[in-house]
């Protein structure tokens, strides 16, 4: 009874591992509209500059401020 204890013990460990690395599947990768991280990240440097340029274009033309 005591005498393969330890062999039992160390089957149910190995048996449990397996199993837990059978049960996790592979994480999918985020994409967000088709981008990666580093795409989405220029894509938003690039639309916060057409905004500033936008912005400073629309100043300029209504006066509200000026070059010298």
């Amino acid at each position: 009874m005591f005498d393969d204890l330890r062999d039992r013990s160390m089957e149910e460990m190995a048996n449990r591992s397996g199993m837990a690395a059978q049960v996790q599947a592979p994480r999918p990768e985020r994409r967000i509209v088709g981008m990666t991280a580093a795409q989405r990240l220029v894509i938003s440097i690039m639309l916060l500059a057409t905004v500033f340029i936008l912005g400073l274009m629309c100043l300029l033309v209504t006066g509200r401020i000026w070059l010298v």
